[in-house]
Formats: structure tokens, sequence, C-alpha cells
């Protein structure tokens, strides 16, 4: 019979150690439910910082095709009021609200992330009641983390978007879903508003994304399958209507 093997010679598994928010932020695209694993204690201000750093880098990145997309909602603006009858704004006027607009881009670097601190904390309120009515059981922390984390797939469409800017003319623009990854880049920019919402929603990242919030919810909420999935296109649907 052999002897016990002592206790300092037997190996000993160490616990899993907790990734660190960037890690958080990557493996979020292929690791989703072990991430919110992790984020099960509602820690959200490092990946919603980490957020809001990569998205005023994209909005940099992507200064040709927001100028372009401006001018255009600027003209069709101005055209539309015309056809309506309103009176016409002079040269001088349409240089004034242009050198405004330029203006109001220095302060993007500042605007932006407050806008998207805001937005988080609505998302994640929207997020923790639509969950607690699903029968889960959701603080605002755990909302506002399942949304930050949700919306990182959003951010890499952006991204796409900005590239694009670089390389297509962006004469070409005509509406701000002109160089979209939707089905709303196909569409005319004169259909109706809320249709082009809705083709707004049929984007790869944007389904990504709403993924995301259904995988959340049933990770941090214990929602159920089923109602983690309708929560998720529930959400998408408000997204695409408020801020798409």
């Amino acid at each position: 019979m052999s002897d016990p093997v002592p206790m300092d010679t037997q190996p000993v598994q160490a616990a899993p150690a907790n990734a660190g928010s960037w890690e958080d932020a990557l493996d979020i695209f292929y690791a989703p439910r072990q991430v919110f694993e992790r984020r099960r204690d509602g820690k959200y201000w490092i990946p919603l910082l980490i957020l809001c750093a990569v998205s005023v880098a994209i909005y940099f990145l992507s200064i040709q095709f927001n100028e372009a997309v401006a001018d255009a909602e600027f003209s069709r603006a101005m055209a539309e009021q015309a056809a309506k009858g309103g009176q016409k704004m002079t040269a001088e006027q349409v240089a004034a609200a242009k050198a405004f607009a330029g203006k109001f881009k220095a302060l993007v670097v500042y605007i932006l992330p407050v806008m998207l601190v805001i937005s988080a904390w609505v998302s994640g309120v929207i997020i923790m009641l639509l969950g607690n009515m699903m029968g889960g059981k959701l603080n605002f922390a755990q909302g506002v983390t399942v949304g930050v984390l949700a919306n990182f797939p959003e951010v890499l469409g952006r991204a796409v978007v900005g590239v694009q800017g670089l390389f297509l003319d962006t004469a070409t623009v005509t509406s701000k879903y002109a160089f979209a990854t939707s089905v709303a880049r196909f569409m005319s920019a004169d259909a109706n508003k809320f249709l082009l919402k809705l083709g707004a929603l049929a984007d790869p990242f944007v389904i990504w994304s709403s993924v995301l919030v259904g995988i959340g919810v049933f990770v941090i909420g214990r929602v159920e399958k089923e109602k983690a999935a309708v929560l998720a296109i529930i959400h998408a649907i408000g997204y695409a209507i408020i801020a798409r």
C-alpha cells in the first residue's frame, strides 16, 4: 500500500483571477457570458470611461463623414423649409450658422462623453425596469453595466463607418446613413424617417449589441432566456426610434 501524498506536495488549483476592464472591453466580443459573470457586481465606471475615450477617438476619425452629414442635413432642412413656403435664409445667415457649427465641433470632446454617460444611465434604468418586470433581479448599476458592455459592438460599427469616410468620396453623402452598415444605406434619403430607423435596425452591429443585452440580463439578472430575448428586441426597437 503506497504512502499518502503529503499535503504540501499536492497540486493546488489557483482561483480564477478577475480580468481587468480593458480585457472585458475586448472579451465582450467573443466571451460575453464570462464577462457578464465577472461584472455581476455592477462596477461599470471604467468600461464606461473606455467607451467614452474610444467614441471620442472614432468621432475625430470620422470627422470628414460627420461634416458631410451635417452639410447634407442642413441642405435638406433648408429645402424642406423652402417647400413649405418658409423664409429662405440669406447667404450671411447660412455662413453664420456654419461658423457656429464649426465652433461647436471644438466642444465635442467635452460634450460627447457627457452625452454618453447620460445615455448609459438612461439605458441602465430601462434595462433594469424591463428586466425586473420580466422576473429578473437587476439594480441600477447592473442595468448600466449591461448597457455599457453591450454597446461595444456598436462602437466597432461606428469605427467601420469612420474608416469608410477616409477612403470613399464624402461628396456623395446625402444622409447620415450614407456609409451605414445597415439596410438604411440602400434606402432613399427622402424615405419615411420611421422606415429609415427600422432599416437602421437591420445592421449586424446593432443586432450584435442587442444579443449582448439579452445575454447580459440573462446572466446578471437571471431573466429567463425567452424573456431575455424579448427584452433585447424591445430595447433595440426603442434605441432605434430614439437614437438612430
